[in-house]
């Protein structure tokens, strides 16, 4: 199954414009804390299969975990628990990658 993924770029871009879209932040609660996307949920990568019915199936969703790894996986699946494809991606090189484009003062703590 091919997964979209969107550049820290492109989903920046998208959030200052204030496109409806849920990213997901899917690292330990702790990491999560620490620093995170500004306005992004936190579900736990273990607690995704009984928290997966949280997430609108009408927005677009971006997964992200800490590299892009693991948030591909969660995206294929919510595919195959019924959320539209096109609704779907992860965020590419992960919060590495987003830090790396945005630097560390890009995130919000908790």
């Amino acid at each position: 199954m091919q997964i979209p993924e969107i550049s820290p770029q492109q989903l920046q871009t998208r959030l200052a414009q204030g496109d409806p879209c849920v990213v997901v932040d899917l690292r330990q609660p702790w990491e999560y804390a620490a620093g995170h996307i500004p306005g992004a949920v936190h579900i736990f990568i273990q607690d995704i299969p009984t928290r997966l019915h949280e997430l609108p199936q009408d927005q677009d969703i971006v997964f992200q975990c800490w590299h892009g790894m693991t948030s591909l996986d969660v995206a294929a699946f919510a595919i195959q628990n019924g959320w539209l494809a096109g609704h779907i991606a992860s965020l590419s090189g992960g919060m590495a990658g987003w830090v790396q484009t945005h630097g560390p003062q890009s995130l919000e703590a908790a």
